[in-house]
């Protein structure tokens, strides 16, 4: 019975996350983009992310609002890039005319053809995104033909609507 108590406690041992090399590598089973819109008011949005998608990797982020089964889009792309830890930051300023207000949506596009792609992040997301985890990841979408993207959304915060500038 002892034996069998270290055994156990041993092969517990090997199958938990190595201290080894600092905190254990994680994963997730599919691709996935994280955006979160930090802050906002009229005339700019700043946003940060993370993704496991590979280094290199360009996203397209703009601000939109929905308009009955469409997007009404509030700015042109910006294209950002995940760095070597992941993450990704950045500005959104509004088309010419228009100004941010609240409830608008940050939305955050993968794919990889707008904007085209290196090698490298092609190599391994598949030059359709076929590597991106198929239609089993909730964040991929099916485009025209056999070409993915991979989408991720967030909700842009009170924009400063309503606030007079201090008087000088």
């Amino acid at each position: 019975m002892r034996i069998i108590s270290v055994v156990c406690v041993f092969l517990g041992l090997l199958s938990g996350p190595s201290l080894e090399g600092g905190s254990p590598k994680l994963s997730a089973p599919t691709y996935f983009i994280s955006v979160r819109a930090r802050t906002c008011d009229p005339t700019e949005v700043r946003f940060s992310g993370a993704s496991n998608l590979p280094a290199g990797a360009k996203l397209a982020i703009k601000v939109s609002d929905a308009n009955q089964d469409a997007w009404q889009d509030y700015s042109e792309n910006v294209y950002t890039l995940v760095d070597t830890e992941g993450f990704f930051e950045g500005v959104v300023h509004p088309k010419s005319g228009t100004e941010f207000h609240r409830n608008l949506t940050l939305i955050a596009d993968f794919s990889t053809y707008q904007p085209k792609q290196n090698e490298d992040v092609l190599a391994t997301t598949g030059p359709r995104g076929e590597n991106l985890g198929g239609l089993k990841n909730p964040q991929v979408y099916q485009m025209s033909g056999s070409y993915f993207l991979l989408q991720a959304l967030d909700r842009v915060p009170f924009c400063g609507e309503g606030l007079k500038p201090e008087p000088h």
